[in-house]
């Protein structure tokens, strides 16, 4: 369930995407792993009892539904299917309204195990050198009560909690550290900083507005931030010192989201507006690349050429995925099962 702390639980929903995994790569695609190798795993968040993962290969030829499901007799993955995060070929779906990480092979979706115990309302995730650090947003009234749950990957045992004092939403590893966005639907400010050796709280980066997705590219992180009354902004961070070294303003662009790179370009969306740029321009042109058809823009993501776009339409209703080529020309339309807020590359 998207959540923020300020918006009733009866949204059921949220408007980010997001985000941004490192694939771990290693497999050849001409030699498939499995089922579900060469393609895109679909998130749909669903309802506050079930959601579905949903798959398309890679040549848009193959489309499946609810694959964990069909691989694993039936079973469900639980309510508000927030994201996923891979280690290896591992793939972790979190499911929110469930407090649980369901673990499957990423290639044929076969159940290794599940993690029930250690979250409150988990909502993205990473690994790094043997564990995992899943973010929380606990209590949805309290702003400082977040925190990072610390699994270990061999005993797949929630082992420790990293507290955030702050929203703890998207996360990005990076040598060592984690980048913790303290933002979500327009409220907090700050990234922070957390050393995963003594896992504490290193720094604090004061963006000034509230950060909403994030994304590293060649020793920087670049953020983007928003909220519904101001002209949104690019933040670039040095992650060799975490000193802020630019900042692009958005000029009449408020509440810009869903930000992604590729082939040194940046890709964002506002409403059902894409938006692109040269990641070295120094500033953000405000003409739309396209927009697209979705009623609802709700899951996206870039890769590979494709732009993907999933249409949440009424949150009631089976939503639907729309693949762009670059440039906007509509390649691919399909259905899938309810709010789909992600995209996860799998090859």
């Amino acid at each position: 369930m998207k959540i923020t702390k300020f918006v009733l639980m009866a949204l059921m929903s949220g408007l980010l995407f997001v985000s941004c995994s490192d694939n771990d790569d290693n497999n050849d695609i001409s030699t498939p792993l499995g089922s579900y190798d060469n393609g895109v795993l679909i998130v749909n968040e669903g309802n506050g009892s079930a959601g579905t993962i949903s798959f398309v290969s890679n040549d848009l030829a193959a489309i499946e539904q609810d694959i964990y499901g069909a691989v694993n007799n039936g079973d469900g993955i639980g309510g508000y299917v927030q994201s996923i995060f891979f280690n290896e070929d591992q793939a972790f779906i979190i499911s929110n309204g469930s407090n649980k990480i369901t673990v499957v092979n990423r290639y044929t979706f076969e159940l290794i195990g599940k993690i029930e115990t250690g979250f409150n309302v988990p909502r993205y995730g990473v690994a790094y050198n043997g564990k995992a650090y899943v973010t929380n947003l606990a209590d949805f009234s309290d702003l400082t009560d977040d925190f990072i749950s610390v699994i270990n990957l061999n005993t797949l045992q929630v082992e420790s909690s990293i507290a955030v004092n702050a929203i703890a939403e998207r996360i990005e590893e990076e040598n060592g550290k984690l980048y913790v966005a303290n933002g979500n639907y327009g409220t907090g400010t700050t990234i922070t900083v957390v050393n995963t050796t003594t896992e504490t709280i290193e720094s604090t980066i004061n963006l000034g507005i509230s950060p909403n997705s994030l994304q590293k590219e060649n020793g920087f992180l670049y953020v983007l931030c928003g909220n519904y009354t101001d002209d949104s902004k690019l933040v670039k961070i040095n992650l060799s010192n975490n000193e802020i070294i630019s900042e692009s303003t958005m000029t009449g662009l408020v509440n810009a989201q869903n930000l992604n790179i590729e082939n040194g370009k940046l890709y964002f969306t506002v409403d059902s507006n894409v938006y692109s740029e040269n990641l070295t321009s120094t500033t953000i042109s405000t003409l739309p690349l396209f927009t697209s058809s979705a009623v609802t823009l709700y899951g996206f993501n870039v890769n590979d050429g494709r732009i993907f776009v999933g249409d949440a339409k009424d949150y009631a209703s089976d939503g639907e995925v729309f693949i762009y080529t670059s440039t906007g020309t509509l390649q691919k339309q399909f259905n899938v099962g309810l709010i789909p807020n992600g995209f996860y590359f799998n090859d």
